[in-house]
Formats: C-alpha cells, sequence, structure tokens
C-alpha cells in the first residue's frame, strides 16, 4: 500500500542485494567506502538539495523469511503489522530512526540505521500485501544537509546485529559514567504508595528495604508540593512538601547512614497553575494537557529561560537535598512544540525542538555532574531508549506495565538490546500481598536480567513474600557482574524470550526459564551453571555439549525462598555413542533456583 500511495514522488536509486532504496526530490543517495560496524553492511551517504525541507527515504526487501519486525524503545503489536497499520513518530525521546528485520531464529535478514536520530522522524513499517515486501519509509521533517544511511543483511543473531547498529548511530559519543547506585536493587515508592507518601512511612520501611538489600530509594511523585490527587497542577516548582517532608535534606540524610541513596523524581517540562513560578513561566508554556485530570502547561525547550530555569532547578534539588540523582520524566511532552511556531524568539531560543532538547539534557546533565557530589544516578524510562539521548542517563527503565510480569521480561530484554553503556532497570514490581510466595518471586526473575524495582512495602509483605525476596534479591546481588554485564543471548524473540542465557567468559552461565519444554544449552566447559525456573514445570532439562568425556554435576535446588529442595550429584557423559548431546532433566520447583558446578 505504501509503495503504490507514494510511488508518484518517489525515484529509484541504491540497492544491497534483493534490498533497494527509494527517494523522494531533493535527495541524493550514494554509496560510500566506508563500512558499516565491524565491517558489516553498507554505509550510502544522504546529500539533500534543501537543507531543512521534508524529505523520505523508502527501504524495500522481499518479505522472503522476515518473521518479525525489531524496533528500539517499544514493540509493534503484531510482529509483522501490515505497513498501513506501522507507524512511529521517531525523535530524541521516542525509540530511533533504526530497526532490525529477523527470521523466525532471530537473525538478521535486513536492518538499518539513520544517522540523523535527533529530530522528528515519522517511521512507517510494515508488509507491503500488493507487492510481499515489507517496506520502511522515513519521513524526515527537516532533512540535514548530510547524513548517513546504514544497511546490514548479513544473518548476525539480533542481539549482535543491535549492538552493532547501537553503536553506529551513538558515533562514538561519550556515555554518562555509571553510578554505583544505578547497579543496585531499588526500592520504588511509586506503585507502593501512588503520591501517598511521606517521610514518616518511608522511615518506617527503611530497615525492611535495607535487608532486602535496596541500595537506594526512588521517591516517585508526591513528594513535591501539591504533589496530589493523581494530578499535576502543582508541578514546577519541585520543592518538598512541607507537610510530607518537612526536612528533605535530613530524610535523604537518614537513608545515606543506612548505605541507601535517594533519588527523587522530577518531570522537568511540566508546569501546573498552583506551581508559585506558574506567572513567571506561563508565556513559555503555551500548550497545555487538560485530558484525565492531568492539567498542566508543557514548557517550551527551544526557550532558553525555560532550559535555564530547568537546570537551576536541577542544581538546586542535587545541593540542597544531597540526593544521589534524578528520576526524569514525561520528556515526550516536548512533542508538543514539533513544528510550531515560535512566537518572538529571545537571544539564546533555538527553533528545533530536537536540538532543544539536547541542550536541555546536557544542562541537566552539567548541573547534575557539578553539585551532586558524585556520579549522578539518572534514570530514564522506555521509549527514551535512542543511542543520541543515552549520553544524558545511566539508567533506563522498562516503561510502565504494573503486575505483568511477561512485559516486564520483554521489555527490559528489548531495553538491554539497545541500551549501550547504559544498564536498564525493570518496571517497578508490584504483587498482590494475599499471594503466595511464587507471586513475589514470578515478578522478580521476570526482570532478573536487569535491575530490580521492588513496590511492595516490605512490611506489607507476607512473611514468605519477603524471604523470596530477601534470597532472590541476594541471589541477584552475587551474580550481578554476570547478568549485567555478561554476554546476553536470549531466544526467540518473536515469542517474548522463553529462554533467557547470560554468560561470563569465565564459566559462568545464568539460564532464565520462562516456559515449558525448554532446553537449556550447556557447554561443558562451564563452571557454575545458575537456572531459574521461572516456567509452570517442577523441573528443568539441560543439555550438556562438549568434546566428550565425563562432568560431574554437583549443586542444590531450591525453592523461591531459599529452602532447599533437594541436593544433586551425577556424573554425566556429554556425548553418547551416536555423537547426540546428552540430555538431563533436574527435578527444580516452579519459581525455584538450580545451582550446580560443573567439574570435568
Amino acid at each position: 500500500m505504501l509503495l503504490d500511495h507514494f510511488k508518484d514522488m518517489l525515484h529509484e536509486g541504491q540497492s544491497l542485494g534483493a534490498t533497494w532504496i527509494m527517494h523522494s526530490d531533493g535527495l541524493t543517495i550514494e554509496t560510500t567506502c566506508e563500512d558499516g560496524p565491524a565491517s558489516k553492511g553498507i554505509v550510502f551517504d544522504v546529500t539533500a538539495a534543501n537543507p531543512g525541507a521534508t524529505a523520505t527515504i523508502v527501504i524495500g526487501k522481499p518479505l522472503g523469511s522476515i518473521q518479525r519486525f525489531h524496533m528500539v524503545g517499544s514493540r509493534c503489536r503484531e510482529p509483522l503489522p501490515a505497513d498501513w497499520a506501522g507507524v512511529t513518530q521517531v525523535s530524541l525521546v521516542n525509540s530511533a530512526p533504526m530497526g532490525c528485520m529477523v527470521d523466525d531464529a532471530d537473525r538478521n535478514v535486513l536492518s538499518f540505521a539513520y544517522s540523523f536520530a535527533q529530530d522528528e522522524i515519522t517511521m512507517r513499517y510494515g508488509v507491503d500485501e500488493e507487492h510481499v515486501l515489507f517496506v520502511v519509509m522515513l519521513q524526515i521533517q527537516r532533512v540535514p544537509g548530510h547524513s548517513r544511511l546504514l544497511l546490514m543483511d548479513d544473518g548476525l543473531p539480533l542481539d549482535e546485529t543491535m549492538r552493532l547498529l547501537v553503536e553506529w548511530v551513538a558515533d562514538g559519543s561519550a556515555p554518562l559514567p555509571m553510578a554505583d547506585k544505578a547497579l543496585e536493587p531499588v526500592f520504588s515508592t511509586w506503585y507502593a504508595y501512588l503520591q501517598n507518601v511521606d517521610a514518616e512511612t518511608l522511615g518506617r520501611e527503611l530497615d525492611g528495604m535495607s535487608r532486602l538489600g535496596c541500595g537506594s530509594i526512588f521517591i516517585d511523585d508526591g513528594w513535591q508540593q501539591y504533589g496530589s490527587g493523581r494530578g499535576y497542577s502543582g508541578c514546577g516548582d519541585w520543592v518538598p512538601d512541607p507537610v510530607k517532608f518537612p526536612d528533605m535534606r535530613a530524610t535523604v540524610r537518614r537513608f545515606q547512614d543506612a548505605g541507601v541513596g535517594v533519588v527523587l523524581w522530577i518531570a522537568p517540562l511540566l508546569l501546573g497553575e498552583k506551581a508559585h513560578v506558574f506567572k513567571t513561566l506561563e508565556r513559555y508554556a503555551p500548550i497545555h494537557d487538560d485530558g484525565l485530570g492531568r492539567q498542566f502547561h508543557v514548557l517550551d525547550p527551544r526557550r532558553k529561560a525555560v532550559r535555564d530555569y530547568i537546570g537551576g532547578v536541577c542544581a538546586r534539588m542535587a545541593k540542597d537535598y544531597g540526593i544521589a540523582g534524578l528520576k526524569i520524566d514525561f520528556l515526550e511532552q516536548a512533542g508538543a512544540y514539533q513544528g510550531q511556531p515560535l512566537e518572538n524568539p529571545e537571544p539564546g531560543d533555538v527553533t528545533d525542538v530536537g536540538e532543544a532538547m539536547r541542550l536541555m539534557l546536557e544542562r541537566i546533565k552539567t548541573m547534575l555532574i557539578e553539585n551532586c557530589g558524585q556520579v549522578p544516578v539518572v534514570e530514564f524510562r522506555q521509549p527514551y531508549s535512542s543511542p543520541v539521548i543515552a549520553p544524558y542517563s545511566n539508567i533506563v527503565r522498562a516503561s510502565d506495565c504494573p503486575a505483568d510480569a511477561l512485559t516486564n521480561r520483554i521489555r527490559t530484554i528489548d531495553e538491554r538490546l539497545a541500551a549501550g553503556n547504559r544498564v536498564v532497570h525493570g518496571d517497578m514490581l508490584l504483587w498482590d500481598v494475599n499471594a503466595g510466595a511464587e507471586t513475589c518471586a514470578a515478578q522478580i526473575l521476570a526482570s532478573f536480567f536487569a535491575v530490580p524495582q521492588i513496590s511492595v512495602p516490605p512490611s506489607a509483605m507476607s512473611n514468605g513474600q519477603y524471604e523470596s525476596c530477601r534470597f532472590l534479591l541476594s541471589l541477584w546481588r552475587k551474580h550481578r557482574n554476570v547478568l549485567l554485564n555478561g554476554r546476553l543471548q536470549p531466544v526467540s524473540s518473536i515469542l517474548g524470550y522463553p529462554l533467557v542465557h547470560a554468560f561470563d567468559g569465565n564459566g559462568t552461565q545464568v539460564s532464565g526459564v520462562y516456559a515449558p519444554d525448554m532446553i537449556i544449552d550447556v557447554d561443558a566447559d562451564t563452571r557454575t551453571l545458575i537456572i531459574l525456573n521461572a516456567s509452570t514445570e517442577n523441573n528443568v532439562t539441560i543439555r550438556l555439549r562438549g568434546d566428550g568425556g565425563t562432568v560431574k554435576l554437583t549443586g542444590h535446588a531450591y525453592d523461591c525462598t531459599g529452602a532447599i529442595t533437594m541436593q544433586f550429584e551425577e556424573d554425566t557423559d556429554t556425548f553418547r555413542g551416536n555423537g547426540d548431546a546428552t540430555i538431563t532433566t533436574i527435578p527444580v520447583p516452579t519459581y525455584g533456583i538450580l545451582e550446580l558446578a560443573l567439574e570435568r
């Protein structure tokens, strides 16, 4: 449909095998002598005769073995949408102009990335049913004079392909250094209390969250003055509610003394009419949103006065309260000014929203580094997933999916593939405190290959839930290096990653089993094997691969609270006489853990 609808405005261009490129008037697309990342793929130069004008680039590929289109920051509802249904408004704070078409084994059939990832692009994609093609159309709102397009069709695994695309788009940009607290489990106040949060309540939970192993507390919406009622009419001043938090610095110090850092939520572009600063900034926030009781105006980041104000707020919060960092939200609201005229510009104002957001985030980053006294924690959430925005945060969190373990797992693994140097956090974990311990374990295991954020008050958990939470977070901390820094190998993106592996390169393997009938492949040279049984079966199956000989397996199975349910010891041949790998099934409780040592 896309091709037939736009064919009169498109010209045939370059090709890569059976893949072809078309483009609108005013563009020239030529191959370059530049290699793609790791010498993979082909890089094309894109030259615009009229920089700043609209332009279109179309990439087409015969459908062949394509089974799924993988994007950054979000998922299509269908693995292969029709081209009349697939559309995303890509910008600095929403997804990225890149993607990967994969077959049923998650091998790259065709992937692409466009270098101009700062400004807004309408990305259309899907199956062209008339021509049996998969088509991607990039409708560029303000094309630069020079940009680049990368195509790869090398058959690499999805995880490796995405890493190469991310590196290419990032183009060597320096990341925000990693904060130690970003690598520790979090207690988040959001699902636990929503806006009904206060210093006294949190203080009562401090010992419980500390004993669970939480290294920080993220105090979400509700700490600020007028922060109640689920609306945002009080946003803008970013000072503590005097009743809920009469002495924010003392609260922060109390938590710090217990080894728990404090991160505060902020939505820097929101301006509510109750805020004391509203009258001063109102003229810089002409767009407002009253839907669903939200009640806020959106500050225009193109205004230097806005960027200076927000930078000053972040500096003050870091300096006055002694916080470890910020959880930054609602950045996508800047898109409201995309394409809007800038009335009565003042010195330092910029016309481009993407450039304005980059300047604003750079300002926030500088203020936090200068005033936090340590490397700041800066959390973004999906879909702030672009490699171009990555230098301004060291955490990217799965977007909200309360109590949805499946979605949390998919989003964290998807984000791991695009995170670059940022650490991925799962969405805040919520479960029914009246349910069994397995309910708690299911939530934690779903975000085990990211940093878990607990959002159930420790005092509200049953004894079984608390023990499960403590045991699993202790296990996570023990194997944090391989879980976060090891080579991630997820299996079957089209099925939502029912099996996920991580390897540290020194003989440790952690595998998460999230569906029945999964077989875990294990190299005979593995020394430590950890299996998370997050399936409905009460056993796990491993397949030993090696060059022959015997491997001794010893270890224990645990239920979700850490109680030992079985001691295991067995000598296993790595290959049978016919050359097939040896398959071993071991009893492990549902939502339990198997720890094995392997010795040849």
